[in-house]
């Protein structure tokens, strides 16, 4: 190994242009400050710079390019790579800041954030202190339940979790691939670009396959996203034998061009664009332009713009500019109780790079440089990690391992001004009424029956599930049909069919409203996929409510705003699509009923959007409230049903007054979350809705 290791390094160039004295290449300083400055205001003014977050493409095809040099001359210079040595100095170098910003965290989620939002925070903060991020989001990704979670303070250290992930791992492939060219007596370095090749090649074909069947996981998976990384190891590879492919004019055009394709992407890309795909190549192919022209010398060359000193000084601080930048856009709403105006973005884009500046200076070069953890003892460095870890976890587990109390149980017998009977009943004053107060954080966590729970499947499935819970006595027997918020209504119909000695059977897909044969369009819900998957399961369904006699009446229902895009050229949902299926019910002789879905919260920012159970511990009840007419938009299934003659059940009399829909009424918390209803709330509609379906049936309907 050692000789050819000497030939690889008689073969090798030398070392690359362009550095300045200090050893720094500039292109590379003014890509990180792109990358930072386009991820910074995207998430602070997501609108204007829609695809912004391919600056975190921009860091990886960097610490592809840097990491596989660095490891390259390691090689050439001394035969081997010690992998112990690596992975100190990446230690030294990243984790110090880290752990200072989430222990800041840590401690500002105890003073700011509610009850409510503990145990999600707590638990991303640990995740992100064992650099796995990017895995409990893309679990949380695929976990319906989950979804009503709200974006952590931590959520943008699974990019650093992929790069961790990324340092663990290439170097084992390297040295892989080293080892095999010596077995096969061939040069080490050939047998490095072969495995980076490889590897590259595959993640890309992982990524665009992966993308277009799973594009939640994908987003956040190191698998998809390590070619990105492959792409500047090949580059680095590739200068090693030739360090300045292209100098001159052509250097100065690739640069600009380079440059320009970044601009492309983040002004062009958009949420609705499939990424890490093969979408990515476009940031991607724009970073490699750049890192491959260098910093040319030539007149009409970028160099004298991104050399001039802010530009390299905000790329010589983007490490912790990233770091901080995000606790700080999450976490100022919960201590302003309001979301960020203007000048308050403007103030955290500034913060965000002076605490960046700190951290470089008081924290990461002198950590990096401390005489006790750089000596050559690599073991000091991971007992110094490991610390870090264990005091971000002891300070971070209080958080997730917090509960808060329980829902009340619904009583039979409901009390007289309990919940909804609040808006309705005149002698019990109005939704302000508490004769059984409920703690607004006891509504953080409401938890189905397990049979309940076991009726319900999510749209990635493609699949429904039927679930028989009452057999009716002779009467009435009611499918009831639709998504997550179908399933907020089912002890309620359990109560009320109970009541009436009806039959009730459940079909329930999370994500899907099940009342449109159609694929949904690109605008629809958080799931594209889905979108194009959702027709199967409301076929299926269809197909078997028909085909059973036993079933009289079919209630449809679901969160109709999900499916309703504000572009008039991309209706997700129409009204014909819902009539259509509708038609098909009532031809085989079933009482279609669309029970109209309750007002949600989405519209009104409180707290960066975290919901009803958050608004209501920061405040009072009568604040936590929204106009009335925020209630209403453009409903198909309203729409279908009057077209069809279906009967129409409206309940938002049981949530809204003339003026203001309540968040809290009768003493009792009526979200969970922005959008779905507590199932003690909707116990408490179970008279109204009784009233509501008898009256469909003696109307003959």
């Amino acid at each position: 190994m050692a000789t050819r290791a000497a030939t690889d390094a008689r073969r090798a160039a030398p070392d690359p242009p362009h550095l300045t004295p200090g050893g720094i290449r500039p292109e590379i300083q003014a890509l990180r400050a792109l990358a930072v400055l386009g991820v910074l205001l995207f998430h602070l003014w997501p609108l204007r710079l829609p695809g912004g977050y391919i600056g975190v493409d921009v860091f990886f095809v960097v610490s592809g390019f840097l990491i596989t040099d660095h490891l390259v001359r390691e090689y050439v210079r001394r035969g081997r790579i010690s992998l112990p040595e690596f992975w100190a100095r990446r230690v030294r170098r990243l984790l110090p800041a880290s752990f200072l910003v989430l222990v800041s965290t840590a401690v500002a989620v105890h003073v700011l954030v509610p009850l409510t939002r503990w145990p999600q925070f707590g638990l991303e903060i640990i995740a992100s202190a064992f650099y796995v991020e990017n895995w409990v989001l893309a679990a949380q990704s695929v976990d319906y339940m989950a979804l009503s979670n709200v974006k952590s303070p931590v959520q943008h250290f699974w990019t650093l979790g992929v790069e961790e992930q990324f340092y663990i791992v290439w170097p084992l492939l390297l040295i892989g691939g080293a080892f095999l060219a010596g077995w096969m007596r061939r040069s080490g370095l050939r047998g490095m670009a072969g495995a980076v090749v490889v590897a590259t090649l595959a993640s890309f074909v992982f990524s665009v396959v992966y993308t277009a069947l799973v594009p939640t996981v994908a987003y956040f998976s190191t698998a998809t996203r390590a070619w990105e990384f492959g792409a500047g190891a090949l580059l680095a590879l590739v200068l090693r034998r030739t360090p300045t492919p292209i100098t001159g004019g052509v250097a100065a055009a690739a640069s600009w061009v380079g440059f320009a394709l970044l601009a492309i992407a983040m002004f062009l890309f958009t949420g609705a664009t499939p990424f890490p795909s093969y979408t990515a190549l476009l940031p991607v192919l724009g970073t490699v332009l750049v890192i491959v022209a260098g910093a040319p010398s030539t007149r009409w060359s970028p160099t004298a713009l991104f050399s001039v000193r802010p530009v390299q000084f905000v790329g010589d601080v983007s490490y912790g500019v990233y770091l901080w930048h995000w606790p700080l856009i999450v976490l100022l709403p919960y201590a302003l109780l309001a979301p960020l105006n203007t000048w308050q973005s403007v103030t955290v884009g500034a913060v965000s790079i002076a605490l960046g500046w700190a951290s470089k200076v008081f924290v990461e070069d002198p950590v990096r440089s401390h005489r006790w953890l750089a000596s050559a003892r690599p073991r000091r460095s991971f007992l110094a990690a490991g610390g870090g870890m264990l005091v971000v976890t002891a300070m971070s587990l209080p958080l997730a391992l917090s509960t808060v109390p329980p829902p009340p149980q619904v009583p039979a017998a409901l009390p007289a001004c309990w919940g909804a009977s609040a808006m309705t009943v005149e002698q019990c004053g109005g939704p302000s009424a508490a004769a059984l107060r409920a703690p607004a954080p006891s509504f953080a966590v409401d938890l189905p029956t397990a049979e309940v729970a076991s009726c319900e499947l999510s749209a990635e499935l493609a699949t429904y599930r039927r679930c028989d819970l009452r057999a009716a006595d002779g009467g009435r027997t009611f499918a009831l049909v639709g998504d997550s918020h179908a399933t907020r209504w089912v002890e309620t119909f359990a109560r009320a069919t109970k009541q009436e000695s009806w039959g009730l059977s459940t079909f329930l897909v999370s994500g899907c409203p099940l009342v449109s044969l159609e694929p949904l369009g690109s605008a629809w819900g958080y799931d594209p996929v889905g979108a194009q998957l959702c027709p199967r399961p409301t076929s299926a369904v269809i197909e078997e409510i028909v085909a059973d006699p036993t079933i009289t009446d079919v209630v449809l229902t679901n969160r109709t705003r999900l499916y309703v895009s504000d572009d008039p050229a991309d209706r997700p949902l129409s009204p014909a699509a819902v009539a259509a299926t509708i038609r098909m019910l009532q031809d085989a002789g079933k009482r279609v009923i669309v029970l109209a879905d309750h007002p949600e919260t989405a519209r009104i920012p409180v707290q960066g959007g975290a919901g009803a159970p958050d608004c209501l511990t920061a405040r009072d009840a009568e604040e936590c409230t929204m106009p009335r007419r925020d209630a209403d938009f453009a409903d198909p299934m309203r729409a279908a049903a009057v077209e069809t003659g279906a009967a129409l059940i409206d309940l938002t009399a049981q949530f809204c007054d003339d003026e203001r829909c309540h968040w809290q009424i009768g003493g009792l918390v009526v979200y969970t979350d922005d959008n779905h209803m507590t199932r003690s709330f909707a116990a408490t509609l179970t008279p109204a809705l009784v009233e509501a379906l008898s009256t469909q049936r003696s109307e003959g309907r």
